[in-house]
This record gives C-alpha cells, sequence and structure tokens, in this order.
C-alpha cells in the first residue's frame, strides 16, 4: 500500500443500506456492519455483487459525528427494505487511497492531516465513501479496502 492515491472519475451511482450518524471514534460503524451485512439478501437490484460500501457524508465539525451507511450498489432505489434508506453519490472526481482495516483510522488521518493539506487538491462538499470489493475478507488483516475522497484542483 501507498500513501499517494491515484486519482478516478466516478459516474454517480446508488447505494441502498443502513444508515446511522455517529462520531467514528465511538465504534458504532463496526456494530452497523454486523447489523447490515445479514440483511444484504433483502436488498434488490444489487449493480455490484460481493462489493458493499461505508458510505460517509453530513460531517458536522462541531459535534464531530457524521452519517455513516453500510450499502450496497444497486440499479434504482425503487424497493428499499424497511429500516434502510437509499442515496444517490454524485459523480466526482476522487482521490483513491488503499488501506486495511486495522490501518483504517491512520490512514484517513494521513489523508486528512498530512496528505491533503500538502497536495494540489482540496476537498469537495460530497459524500465520501470506502469500497469494499470482492476479494475483500473482513476476517484477514491484510485484505484492501478503497478510500474514495472526492476532490478538485485547488482554486477551480
Amino acid at each position: 500500500m501507498t500513501n499517494e492515491p491515484r486519482l478516478a472519475h466516478r459516474d454517480a451511482f446508488l447505494v441502498v443500506g443502513m444508515q446511522i450518524n455517529t462520531n467514528p471514534m465511538d465504534g458504532d460503524i463496526p456494530a452497523l456492519w454486523q447489523r447490515f451485512v445479514p440483511r444484504i439478501g433483502e436488498v434488490s437490484a444489487v449493480a455490484e455483487p460481493r462489493v458493499s460500501y461505508g458510505v460517509m457524508g453530513h460531517f458536522d465539525h462541531a459535534a464531530g459525528t457524521l452519517d455513516y451507511m453500510a450499502g450496497v450498489c444497486v440499479s434504482h432505489l425503487n424497493q428499499i427494505p424497511e429500516g434502510m434508506v437509499g442515496a444517490e453519490i454524485p459523480p466526482n472526481t476522487y482521490a483513491v487511497f488503499e488501506a486495511t482495516l486495522p490501518a483504517l483510522s491512520e490512514v484517513f488521518g494521513h489523508i486528512y492531516n498530512t496528505w491533503l493539506p500538502a497536495s494540489k487538491y482540496e476537498h469537495v462538499a460530497a459524500p465520501y465513501f470506502e469500497r469494499y470489493g470482492e476479494s475483500f475478507d473482513p476476517s484477514d488483516t491484510k485484505s484492501v479496502i478503497e478510500i474514495f475522497i472526492p476532490v478538485k484542483t485547488r482554486g477551480q
């Protein structure tokens, strides 16, 4: 894994899942995944089988909280299971970082405290997300997660 991201454009996509508002340091996110994973089969029109997303948005700096959704990509939002929500992630250019579950907090710290301030990019006010690909295995501490941070060139 490297501390330097690759840049990638991603078209808009839809996600259905379970969402909480939390302080990421409180430990609520793993519990959300434990509640969501057994219910993935209830989601219809899954567009990326065996891939899941951790979507983050609405960060409240004063409270230290954000909305976090454990979800899957879908082709439409017509049938959202009870207790779940749907969201459209807008098209963006992303700085894509790689991390493992044990290093996730460390990598986010690097992104926001080191890489972003020193880079030629600035954060775009849009959701950012973790992508857990087909080969991701939560029981393997070396399994890789992609982190997508929406960015634009400074001053644009």
